[in-house]
């Protein structure tokens, strides 16, 4: 295996082979296969070239060209963000993003309804392409958002007297930003067809992780039927141009996997599709820290899922998961999109036989679109995970990510992180006594634990930034090696990596708590 590697390394990329060799030989831990080639499609399509772990340490810095510490900075910091909230229970939150991946397959939205102190955060991981987790930042929020509103806005949708873009939700990032024209027309048409339908079962005591639920499932349905042959022709009166047809398909073929926090005042529900992961900080007091998981993974590694595959299909235990894998194709067990293991065969045969499918994903692919005994489709749901939460004054903040983090660090080292980054930032704030007429003592451990957090405190203002440098290297050389690697290799060494820390407000949570 490891002549096979360095074969096909060395065509491309002489000096990275020592590089690689060292990786094989010191990797840390195993993380999950993934395929050597020139279109990223770790989730779905392992090749001959199939190594089982991705590096951590080891990494040959002398081999990677220099960044200086500022530059390494300045492109950390590239995509960050942060807000300052103070609304509700929701302090504020701060994101980042790095990529691995040219162009990104990540994707990451922050919203905020206009009704009430309703807040949503969301990850969306992509694979076999961008295409349809852009489609999850573009559309999820609105199907949530009309899920959840009163009835007067769920009717102006309905009529198309609500500007989308605008007035259905507030927008931190995220939304409008679509790939193609057509699609801002076809994207509402549904949406308000979902709306008309929403408004038939109307209830104002509706249970809320039902509505998640019935959001996730639409969009997802939605996206399977806009690029179905029988439909797409038909959906914009007739007149789908054969490039939408085609953007349709590449939404509808590529996949991603979701989670989304959804804050209500103290309520939070985390509704999780695959494997990105939502950890909270939770603190026990001094410096005792909890990372409490919020979601599970939907892969080969949780027995649940694997038992509820084996049920569905239960004369196909032999096929149907292979290698740990969907098929020995597909890595998550839920996701949006990824049709090909949701369609009716005729229908894949169909797209086959009339030569609409993508030539993007012949790289993906190959010219076999049908998987070898497909027999009882659906085999993949985007059917989230629901997980509810009453926030508490020791709630402290939650991280949001994608697995190319927690392939990296553990949640527990992520909270710790995170703890110490508020512990350090703390220290920046003028000094000021919390009291009156307080001892020498008590003044003197103050004192003594700001001079405590001064160690904690870190190049990064935005934790979100912190935690993805933490992630890549420990060390400048180690920075500069990860960061300039050459995107036909980079994935050996890293996934794209995307985090949103969001901080809760302790005295809200406090006098609002039922």
């Amino acid at each position: 295996m490891l002549k096979c590697v360095r074969h096909y390394i060395s065509k491309k990329h002489k000096g990275q082979v020592d590089i690689l060799t060292e990786w094989i030989k010191t990797r840390s831990r195993t993380v999950r296969y993934f395929s050597v080639g020139s279109h990223s499609n770790e989730r779905s399509n392992p090749s001959i070239f199939t190594v089982g772990s991705r590096h951590y340490k080891g990494l040959d810095d002398s081999q990677s060209p220099r960044l200086t510490p500022h530059q390494v900075t300045t492109i950390l910091r590239l995509n960050e963000t942060s807000i300052e909230e103070n609304n509700g229970a929701i302090r504020g939150f701060e994101t980042n993003q790095l990529r691995s991946n040219n162009p990104i397959e990540d994707r990451r939205g922050e919203a905020k309804l206009p009704h009430g102190n309703k807040y949503l955060f969301g990850v969306y991981d992509g694979h076999a392409g961008c295409a349809c987790a852009q489609a999850l930042n573009e559309r999820l929020f609105n199907y949530l958002a009309v899920a959840l509103s009163p009835s007067e806005v769920v009717e102006r949708v309905k009529n198309g007297e609500i500007d989308l873009d605008k007035e259905l939700l507030h927008w931190y990032h995220g939304g409008v930003e679509y790939r193609h024209s057509e699609l801002r027309e076809l994207y509402a048409k549904s949406l308000r067809k979902f709306a008309r339908e929403n408004l038939t079962n109307f209830s104002d005591d509706q249970y809320v992780p039902d509505i998640l639920m019935q959001a996730f499932l639409r969009l997802d349905e939605d996206i399977g039927s806009e690029a179905l042959p029988v439909t797409t022709n038909t959906v914009l009166n007739g007149n789908t141009s054969s490039v939408l047809n085609t953007e349709l398909l590449t939404i509808a073929f590529a996949g991603a996997v979701a989670c989304v926090a959804y804050i209500d005042g103290t309520d939070m529900f985390v509704a999780n599709v695959g494997d990105c992961r939502a950890v909270l900080g939770v603190n026990k007091g001094a410096d005792n820290w909890e990372a409490k998981e919020l979601t599970q993974q939907h892969d080969a590694n949780n027995e649940s899922e694997v038992n509820r595959i084996l049920k569905q299909h239960p004369n196909e235990s032999n096929n149907v998961i292979k290698n740990g894998r969907l098929f020995g194709d597909l890595a998550p067990f839920r996701a949006f999109g990824d049709v090909r293991y949701k369609w009716h065969a005729k229908d894949l045969k169909h797209i086959m036989n009339t030569n609409r499918f993508p030539h993007s994903f012949i790289s993906v692919y190959g010219d076999k679109l049908l998987p070898n005994n497909y027999n009882t489709p659906p085999y993949l749901i985007a059917e989230p995970e629901i997980k509810y939460h009453q926030l508490s004054p020791k709630d402290k903040f939650l991280v949001l990510a994608s697995d190319g983090l927690w392939d990296m660090i553990s949640p527990e080292k992520v909270i710790q992180l995170v703890a110490g980054h508020m512990d350090g930032r703390q220290v920046l704030v003028n000094f000021d006594l919390p009291r009156e007429n307080m001892t020498l003592g008590a003044i003197n451990q103050l004192l003594t634990q700001r001079k405590k957090s001064f160690a904690n405190k870190t190049v990064d203002s935005n934790v979100a930034t912190h935690l993805i440098r933490n992630a890549i290297g420990q060390d400048h050389l180690q920075l500069s090696a990860q960061l300039t690697l050459p995107n036909s290799i980079s994935r050996f060494y890293r996934d794209d990596i995307t985090v949103t820390v969001v901080f809760f407000d302790s005295d809200y949570i406090m006098d609002n708590v039922t």
